[in-house]
């Protein structure tokens, strides 16, 4: 039963190709759609040019209702990682312009899956269960990841608001699984590591700060074993290049808003958001226990009679008026939606606390992604796309519990049953999200959706 086969890691390759197709046909709604305009997509074309004239400024009409004007000039507050990428884009293909958005978020997406594999490896090559077992577990998780989490949105609307978030998930979990490389590597595998765990680090904190923030903490904690591993080399390449993405970060978020927020609320022509942030703040902890009832507990699956049978839409929730908006736009709570990954994630957390459960590191690193979560629940919105900065934490604390293979194995059936629970729930309510609610849903994404479940006369 716990017969280790050595350290010899699961195969996860053929799992993950078949859900880098899945996820492709999903993106492009059936493998045809692949240059779209998704909303306000164009803004990030226009910053990359912007860019190149050494202007921090969007064209108005490319931003259009999410402008901030600063001192007369137009700025946008999303992250600039998309921008720079559509640079070269735009270069090797003119025609693609204001349509690379899928092709964005796909590659992200590719990226968060195989650095996900690369995690459930990893924890599971330490683990005392046999190799049968290790590829049960992991290729369990990999169809949870896939289908039963915050990722399958982000496909299915990489429009404007979605795009920065899965990069800098995307770069997130890439990040994860190199931190967790620098800690059991030596020599040249050490330095291409924190290497790559800085590059990872600073992409995500361009991309979407609340994502890249965690790491800038990080960083140091990694650079505490490298006091007598060759420091000034292994030091460098996990400081430099970090340290230049957050430079990059703080001197674009001075160049558009004056200071170093990086999302001044008080410039942004929406008078609803700008007064309410202004008056009651855009992050406030009073949020936190209304938040994570919502995002944990309280959005639960809805049966419909027609396709695709549970039905997901905005709520009216906004206790004591802490959110900008009276509804949430949160349709399935993490106990449905990705069940799996909770039950992982709270046994990872009681082997946290357990004296002996984990080192000072892991628990530092943990805590870290937890003020991650707290910042994420204060804020004045709520929405199902958020799910995703819960999940650094969540990932992490679900690998704690994979590494103690003992209780992963007990736990292995009731585990693949959350699976295949999260999937259908996720799957499910995400198109119906897509087609009835999301009003960012390009018409004909959404016609094509429509035909596919066989809603025709609703395209």
């Amino acid at each position: 039963m716990q017969i280790t086969d050595g350290n010899r890691a699961p195969n996860l390759l053929r799992v993950t190709l078949i859900f880098t197709v899945v996820l492709w046909l999903f993106t492009t709604t059936g493998g045809g759609d692949v240059f779209v305009q998704e909303v306000l997509g164009g803004a990030y074309d226009s910053q990359g040019e912007h860019f190149l004239r050494g202007d921090v400024g969007v064209d108005a009409a490319a931003i259009a209702h999410e402008t901030m004007i600063v001192n007369g000039k137009v700025r946008m507050y999303f992250g600039p990682f998309p921008a720079l990428l559509r640079i070269p884009l735009n270069f090797i293909y003119p025609p693609g312009h204001g349509k690379w958005s899928r092709i964005s978020g796909f590659c992200a997406g590719v990226i968060a899956l195989f650095a996900f594999a690369g995690l459930v490896q990893t924890a599971l090559r330490s683990s005392p269960l046999s190799s049968r077992a290790r590829n049960w577990i992991g290729n369990a998780c990999m169809i949870g990841f896939a289908l039963g989490s915050p990722l399958l949105l982000l496909l299915g609307n990489v429009s404007i608001y979605d795009e920065a978030i899965i990069w800098g998930f995307a770069w997130s979990v890439a990040a994860i699984y190199f931190a967790c490389q620098s800690r059991t590597t030596e020599g040249a595998a050490l330095t291409r590591s924190l290497l790559a765990f800085s590059f990872c680090a600073g992409a995500a904190l361009v991309s979407r700060a609340t994502f890249g923030a965690p790491f800038v903490l990080i960083a140091p904690l990694l650079a505490i074993r490298l006091l007598h591993r060759q420091p000034i080399r292994n030091l460098a390449v996990l400081l430099l290049p970090l340290g230049a993405a957050l430079l990059f970060y703080l001197s674009l978020s001075y160049a558009r808003f004056g200071d170093f927020s990086g999302m001044n609320m008080r410039y942004n022509i929406n008078p609803v958001q700008r007064d309410f942030a202004v008056k009651h703040g855009l992050f406030r902890l009073r949020r936190v226990p209304y938040s994570f009832a919502d995002y944990f507990v309280l959005r639960t699956p809805q049966l419909q009679r027609e396709a695709p049978f549970l039905k997901a839409g905005r709520q009216d929730y906004d206790p004591e008026d802490l959110y900008v908006m009276p509804f949430t736009e949160t349709y399935s709570s993490l106990l449905w939606s990705s069940s799996w990954l909770l039950l992982g994630a709270v046994i990872g957390m009681a082997m946290l606390l357990r004296p002996g459960g984990a080192d000072a590191v892991d628990r530092a690193i943990a805590g870290i992604f937890l003020l991650q979560v707290v910042v994420i629940l204060s804020f004045m919105g709520l929405a199902q796309r958020y799910l995703a900065e819960l999940f650094p934490f969540l990932i992490f604390a679900f690998l704690i519990c994979l590494r103690h293979g003992k209780i992963a194995f007990q736990l292995r059936y009731v585990l693949m049953g959350l699976v295949v629970v999260s999937v259908v729930i996720n799957s499910l309510t995400t198109l119906s999200w897509l087609v009835e609610a999301d009003m960012n849903v390009p018409a004909e994404t959404r016609a094509k959706w429509n035909q596919y479940l066989g809603r025709t006369s609703r395209g």
